[in-house]
Order: C-alpha cells, then structure tokens, then sequence
C-alpha cells in the first residue's frame, strides 16, 4: 500500500507541475463560481438546464487523459517496465490511478450542480447519472495507453474517445421524437443525460432505467479498456 501511495503521490506532482493542467483546474473552479453567481441573479434562466448538462458531461473525458498521458510517458521512458518489476502491485497502481482523477470529478459535478442549481433534482437522482458520466474517465485513463503507442497518437485517440462521449449532448438540442435520436443511444453518456431529463420530467423509473442501463453499458466499456491495458501490460 506504501509504495502505491507513492507512485500515486509522485503522480499528483507530475501533475501539478504542469501549468496547462493547474489552469484546467482553476479555471473549472471558476467556472462553478461564475455558474452560481449568475444563476443566481437569474441570467439567461433558459439556458441553464442544456447548459448544466453540457458542461457536467464535457470536462470528464480530459480529466482522464490527463493520467493517460502520464501512463503513456512511462511507456516510453521505460518507467513502465520498471513498475512492473518494483513492490507496488501493478493491479493496485493503475486503479489508484484510475480512482483518483474519477473521484475528482464526482467531487466537483456535485460542487457544480450545487453551486449552478440550474436543475432542481435531489441527491439520490443526480448520483446514477453523475456515477455514469464520471466512468468515461475511467475508460479514457486505461484505453488510451492500451491502445497508443506514443503521445501523438494517444492524443489522436483521446479526440476520438471525447467526441464520443461529448455528442450525447446532442440530444440536448434536438427534437424529443427525432427519427435519428436512438442513435445517440450507441454513447452510454446520453444515456445518463436521459436519466437526468425523464427526473426532470417526473418520470422516477425511466430516469432510474436510463441511469442503470448506462452505468452498465459504461461499466462494460471500462471492463474491456481494463483488460486491453492488461493484456498489453502482460506482453
């Protein structure tokens, strides 16, 4: 446990080091402060139901390559190779790795939802969906490196991995009974979006069944990133 606290600690000053994701930082921070301050003195209140939700959704799949890339730099330093001969469990590295950039963004939805209170939605119905959106870090942090080979090509994939997750918010914009909508049902993120919208509309199960089906379908997606990663951990 020692030495993964380690690894897990010398990987939040990697981090912290770097200006671009200190930035990234103080400006979600500021963005939940800006989103408060003007919901509450009640600008623009028509947006704010798209806008929470894009906003919820879109910063997750960064937070996740940004501990990709730190994955990827081992693999080409060689520091990769030496983990894997060194005490700390290589199983209890990467999901330390993969728990704490999650836990961050479940931390700061909530700080956002309860700041903006664009959406008037109790605890119990944010948790699913908000446990939904939060595991395209997961799948970001173990796919990435799975499948590149260096940085160029992990920030190639990265574009990939977020632009499916962030055209959920599509649905946001378009027609409720839009022919073309079920295809957005192929991202689990809209369907954490779609929980949230039938509690919106007072529909408990749909918002439930929405919720548990993407939190699955996500899960799935994070299983087989998992075993990819270790696949080529092994070879």
């Amino acid at each position: 446990m020692n030495q993964i606290l380690t690894v897990v600690r010398q990987d939040i000053i990697s981090i912290t080091r770097d200006s671009v994701m200190v930035n990234i930082v103080v400006m979600l921070f500021v963005l939940a402060a800006a989103a408060a301050i003007l919901r509450h003195m009640g600008v623009y209140p028509e947006w704010w139901h798209n806008t929470q939700l894009l906003l919820l959704l879109c910063y997750m799949p960064g937070m996740g390559y940004l501990f990709a890339m730190l994955i990827v730099d081992e693999m080409d330093s060689g520091v990769n190779q030496a983990l894997l001969v060194s005490p700390a469990s290589v199983m209890g590295v990467l999901w330390a790795r993969v728990a704490l950039p999650t836990l961050f963004v479940i931390g700061y939805a909530f700080l956002f939802i309860y700041a903006a209170q664009a959406i008037a939605l109790p605890f119990e119905q944010w948790l699913l969906p908000v446990l939904t959106m939060s595991l395209a870090v997961s799948w970001v942090t173990l796919l990435v490196p799975a499948l590149s080979r260096d940085k160029v090509q992990a920030l190639g994939l990265f574009k990939i991995l977020n632009l499916y997750v962030a055209i959920a918010t599509v649905g946001l914009f378009i027609p409720a009974d839009a022919w073309y909508r079920p295809v957005l049902w192929l991202t689990p993120a809209s369907w954490a979006l779609n929980g949230i919208e039938a509690f919106v509309a007072g529909n408990v199960g749909a918002g439930y069944g929405w919720s548990v089906g993407g939190l699955i379908f996500f899960g799935l997606l994070v299983a087989h990133a998992a075993w990819l990663y270790l696949r080529r951990q092994s070879r």
